[in-house]
């Protein structure tokens, strides 16, 4: 049986892979500023965030890319209509997209070459 760290680095090498290349650097950017919002705003508003800056025009950014590919690790179609209104519930799910974050910062750092200090 697979745990949900497996799982998470899983997903996100596959994702990761997956970026166009015209997306790389901002995706990247992107893997590496997500934890530090959700720490500093919350999950629901980082998510917020995001999925307003993916409706800015009608093909799919940077953004809107980042927050489909972290709900599929998540197990979810749409990240930002799953958020639960249980304290508990979205307590363990900020836990769990911090957790699958990780891999999408390190995967970024490996693969698309984004370091932290281009931030």
């Amino acid at each position: 049986m697979r745990s949900f760290e497996h799982k998470y680095a899983e997903v996100a090498y596959e994702r990761v892979c997956q970026v166009e290349d015209a997306l790389k650097s901002e995706y990247g950017r992107l893997c590496h500023i997500f934890p530090s919002m959700v720490l500093l705003n919350g999950l629901r508003l980082t998510v917020a965030f995001f999925h307003s800056k993916s409706e800015k025009n009608k093909s799919l950014t940077a953004h809107g890319l980042y927050l489909r590919d972290l709900g599929e690790a998540l197990g979810t179609s749409d990240l930002m209509r799953s958020l639960p209104g249980n304290s508990t519930e979205y307590r363990i799910l900020t836990s769990n997209a911090l957790k699958a974050a990780a891999w999408f910062k390190r995967y970024a750092e490996a693969v698309l070459k984004v370091e932290a200090t281009s931030e």
